[in-house]
């Protein structure tokens, strides 16, 4: 009587070790293709602050070297903040970069999708556009003084041949306990989001690292942009008033 070949197949013991490696290589390649994706939003991210530097640029060489003024809408001419231009100058500087994806960072959500922009109206009362990112240059009164978590000063730049190096655009790791809302652009992973929503409110207004913002790129008055970890910035005042209440932002 012939002897039956028995077909070759895996034990269950090989079956657990081939699942166990497959899950093995997955847990390495998965977080490594997340921050390779991250890697390429940050440098789309920097061209866009290229480009934004360029509209500033262009906007004070037509008007004798003073930059974009940093003002908003409110009546009340104090009441600045750092992520706020007035509709005039967004206008005009969306018409000098020739389009306003540049006044945002491409990651963020909503509120900054809205077509036209995210337009900020508070009691009944005109702000602003909230772009994407904090707009340094044309504020008045800097230094702002110190409150709160703020540990540094800035002085806001007002024409374009001051310090080469002075910082006019940064990311929006920005928080403000009031509007109970944080946003961090930049987490190890891409933009730290909320059901799809840039403010993440749930977090109450808690600082940006604390919410695991990875750090953003500041763009300075010479146009170069440079990435700069979150452990190695300083918190600043994003808003002239409010004291504790409003804007605290980092870069």
């Amino acid at each position: 009587m012939p002897f039956r070949r028995h077909k070759a197949a895996f034990t269950l013991i090989e079956l657990l070790v081939v699942i166990a490696v497959i899950a093995l290589l997955a847990g390495l390649l998965v977080p490594a293709l997340s921050r390779a994706r991250e890697q390429g939003r940050r440098a789309v991210c920097m061209g866009n602050i290229r480009q934004f530097i360029i509209g500033i640029q262009a906007y004070a060489s037509d008007h004798g070297e003073h930059l974009p003024s940093g003002l908003s809408d409110f009546l009340d001419p104090e009441d600045e903040h750092t992520p706020i231009l007035s509709r005039a100058m967004r206008n005009a500087l969306v018409k000098n970069i020739g389009d306003e994806r540049s006044l945002s960072c491409p990651w963020l959500r909503k509120p900054f999708d809205q077509p036209g922009g995210w337009y900020y109206v508070f009691q009944g009362q005109d702000y602003g556009y909230v772009i994407g990112y904090n707009y340094l240059g044309g504020h008045q009164g800097t230094p702002w003084p110190l409150v709160g978590l703020a540990n540094a000063e800035w002085v806001s730049p007002q024409r374009t041949f001051e310090a080469p190096s002075t910082p006019l655009v940064t990311e929006l790791n920005a928080w403000s306990a009031d509007e109970m809302m944080t946003f961090a652009p930049h987490g190890p992973r891409g933009a730290i989001l909320e059901s799809g929503h840039s403010g993440n409110a749930s977090f109450e207004g808690a600082p940006s690292e604390q919410i695991g913002a990875a750090g953003g790129h500041v763009g300075c008055l010479d146009g170069s942009v440079s990435w700069k970890h979150i452990r190695d910035m300083k918190i600043y005042r994003g808003s002239r008033r409010w004291d504790e209440g409003g804007c605290f932002t980092t870069w």
